[in-house]
């Protein structure tokens, strides 16, 4: 009879055990099962929250439309169809899009210079993207809203493609941050879209720099001009990297130009170029030191906006400039230049 009953009582425990861990396996089955779904509501949280940001900023956001150096349309980046019809443009044009950067918008003199250049010489449409109210705060708040402006800026030329516009008739242009949000654009296109050609000035370093980007997958063709050492970034890694001045690092303009500086003085540079040759030199400086590959530079090769780009010329290209006022220097110049540098 004791034997029964321990008999007994060891069966109670063992179907209290088993019941427990059938409840334990369930338990956990259902906790993971809650962890899942917690993740998956947090992250569509994470997305909704997002993307309420992208559309926030492109509320703030204007789209301004030029052809033939007149500005047409202004409208707002929330819209997700633009009326071309009084914008002078069509889908079937060249059309150029112009990022500027911090502290600065599409009313700048340099945007407005740019724009009157490439209406002159490319023609077609030029799109300025202002995102000024966001540019005004300081500059880690927008760095910190780098990837909003990314996503918004993208989700604008998307429209633009939706509309017709052809990437292979396109060029972009963007200067310090805005030469970030090119590159960075640019790629976040790929690989549905490939903008044919982006060029940079003196793309920004501050926040950006040491991380290693390959710039070049911004577009068919990019090519970056580097001009400041305290600003620009260090990350060569475009088709073309244009070293300006002093390799790249300092213009001797900065003399005259004090409330521009090394930085600011790229795209006035930049501009220039549509009008007066800079020539490259056909050798790396021996005050230059790099360790990217230097470009092979035909006899009288200039560097600026290209219509047609030349693939055999890629990596870096060294242009001494002067200093003064267009900041080129003459065949001449450069022929003195060459000797001494040999």
């Amino acid at each position: 009879m004791q034997l029964f009953s321990s008999f007994h009582s060891i069966l109670i425990v063992c179907c209290v055990l088993l019941i427990d861990g059938t409840h334990s396996k369930l338990n956990l089955k259902y906790a993971i099962l809650r962890q899942k779904q917690a993740a998956k509501a947090t992250q569509n949280d994470t997305l909704a929250h997002q993307q309420r940001i992208k559309y926030d900023a492109q509320k703030t956001m204007k789209v301004m439309f030029y052809k033939n150096n007149t500005k047409t349309m202004e409208t707002s980046a929330y819209d997700d169809a633009y009326d071309l019809s009084g914008s002078g443009c069509s889908p079937t044009d060249k059309f150029a899009i112009v990022l500027h950067g911090w502290i600065q918008s599409c009313s700048d003199e340099w945007a407005l210079s740019l724009i009157e250049r490439l209406s002159y010489y490319r023609g077609g449409c030029v799109i300025c993207i202002d995102y000024s109210v966001v540019a005004s705060s300081s500059y880690m708040r927008l760095y910190t809203n780098f990837d909003t402006l990314t996503g918004a800026i993208s989700s604008i030329i998307l429209t633009l493609f939706r509309q017709g516009f052809d990437p292979k008739r396109g060029y972009m242009f963007g200067f310090s941050f805005g030469g970030q949000l090119a590159s960075a654009v640019g790629r976040s296109l790929r690989p549905h879209h490939i903008i044919e050609s982006i060029d940079t000035c003196d793309m920004a370093g501050p926040g950006f720099d040491p991380i290693a980007v390959d710039h070049s997958k911004a577009g068919k063709h990019v090519q970056c001009f580097h001009s400041s050492r305290d600003k620009g970034t260090f990350v060569y890694s475009c088709h073309r990297n244009i070293m300006l001045g002093s390799c790249g690092l300092k213009q001797p303009s900065v003399a005259s130009q004090l409330h521009l500086g090394s930085h600011g003085l790229c795209v006035d540079i930049y501009i220039n170029t549509f009008d007066y040759p800079f020539y490259a030199v056909n050798y790396t400086p021996p005050e230059c030191f790099t360790w990217q590959k230097t470009a092979k530079i035909p006899d009288g090769y200039t560097v600026g906006y290209e219509e047609n780009f030349d693939s055999q010329v890629t990596g870096q290209i060294f242009v001494p400039t002067s200093l003064h006022y267009p900041y080129n220097l003459s065949k001449k110049q450069l022929k003195l230049l060459t000797k001494g540098g040999a």
